[in-house]
């Protein structure tokens, strides 16, 4: 294995993560003790990574090693298995003492299937290592039957509504991760405001670059979009957009809402989203399961998505009534 730099790898792992929509944190100390990093999935469970790399397969010894300092990190919420990131992979001993320490393992084989929904990454990860890139073919080929998956689901939703709200929430994050990654990332689930007042289902950061959603970040003085998702059997009504529009505040540079539902809104909806332009300047942007499957038609096109949502966006704004 020719590998470049162990702290790029690092980085690049943390990177992966973050696509993953996990947070974190680089570096953390424990009890006098350095673990690589903390991550923290969207339900907010945190685990602690150790990252090993050897030239052909880590031994038992560097895995005892690790398994002291991982386990020595406590957390006051949810407790899970700590993580050992073993690059390129473990010998058959040292694997088998990271069960006995209950330790999940990831290795190279592992980061490599998990970077192909990242091109970007996929590709960042062979230059580490110093190979050819994965084939194109191959890629596109991964995210096509991704985006297939995505839509059969919000199909088969559409037609009948088996899905939990949670799964409902799961199943709308992932396709605008899908669609709109990298521009839209850092996405956090059921955020609860410091005074505990409000929670709304997922909230994510606007990256600049993009000449879509810097001129969104701009129009709107916003640096973030919040997520609510309404699993309804009926289409939603204005109420929805009334409990909606208190989380967003101008001050807060957070003044932009994608409300998504199973069946979109109704007449009543539409004229309170409206009403929240008009009267304090909040766009609350009312997405449905038809609409998302549009947006994932549409990434086989150069900005397709981003034209899609500015259409919808400009038309509710040229339609506001005085």
């Amino acid at each position: 294995m020719n590998l470049s730099s162990p702290l790029e790898m690092e980085k690049f792992i943390g990177a992966l993560f973050e696509r993953m929509n996990y947070t974190v944190v680089h570096h953390v100390r424990f009890k006098g003790l350095i673990v690589d990093m903390v991550v923290t999935s969207p339900d907010g469970v945190s685990s602690p990574v150790e990252l090993l790399i050897a030239k052909n397969a880590v031994v038992s010894h560097r895995v005892a090693d690790a398994a002291r300092r991982l386990h020595s990190v406590t957390f006051d919420g949810d407790v899970v298995n700590p993580m050992l990131i073993a690059i390129p992979t473990l010998t058959l001993n040292a694997r088998a003492l990271a069960t006995d320490y209950n330790l999940r393992v990831w290795d190279l084989k592992t980061l490599k299937e998990k970077a192909q929904l990242f091109p970007d990454l996929s590709g960042r990860l062979a230059k580490l290592l110093g190979e050819e890139p994965s084939s194109p073919v191959v890629v596109t080929k991964t995210v096509e039957k991704a985006g297939a998956d995505l839509i059969s689901r919000l199909e088969a939703h559409i037609e009948e509504n088996l899905l939990s709200p949670t799964e409902y929430e799961n199943l709308c994050q992932q396709v605008f991760l899908f669609v709109f990654d990298p521009y839209l990332y850092d996405f956090r689930r059921q955020m609860e405001t410091t005074d505990g007042g409000n929670r709304y289902d997922f909230i994510c950061r606007i990256r600049s670059g993009n000449s879509f959603w810097d001129s969104l970040r701009s129009d709107f003085r916003t640096r973030a979009i919040l997520f609510e998702c309404k699993n309804y059997d009926k289409k939603i009504t204005a109420d929805q957009v009334y409990s909606t529009e208190r989380y967003l505040f101008s001050t807060a540079l957070r003044t932009v809402c994608f409300l998504v539902s199973r069946l979109g809104p109704n007449e009543g909806c539409k004229r309170a989203a409206q009403g929240a332009m008009r009267e304090s300047g909040k766009l609350v942007l009312l997405l449905s399961n038809e609409d998302m499957i549009n947006l994932i038609n549409l990434t086989t096109e150069e900005n397709g998505p981003t034209d899609y949502l500015d259409a919808k966006i400009w038309d509710f704004v040229v339609s506001l009534p005085r």
